[in-house]
């Protein structure tokens, strides 16, 4: 039997999951260049805030990340949505 779903619905599995790796390797990026550090910034001023810097970056990378999630989810959910043809509204209850 071949399946229901819709290449609208199918492309956008594959963009969810490309998303997601981009997001993923996005993180992974800014998280080695903040610890690695480039050098430009000497003395006690910017070791201080080097630590609040990076996480505040990798938070930021993470809000989007939830972001896009959230709405590529319920993107898909409404692209997945199945209709049944021929089945009224159930009344009462149904087992």
């Amino acid at each position: 039997m071949r399946s229901r779903r819709s290449h609208r619905g199918r492309l956008l599995t594959w963009v969810i999951i490309a998303f997601n790796l981009a997001m993923l390797l996005w993180l992974v990026i800014a998280l080695d260049a903040a610890g690695e550090g480039n050098g430009s910034c000497v003395g006690e001023p910017c070791r201080e805030t080097d630590g609040a810097d990076s996480a505040m970056g990798a938070w930021l990378v993470i809000l989007f990340w939830l972001t896009g999630a959230v709405l590529l989810g319920v993107a898909w959910l409404l692209a997945h949505r199945t209709d049944q043809p021929g089945r009224g509204p159930r009344r009462g209850r149904h087992r």
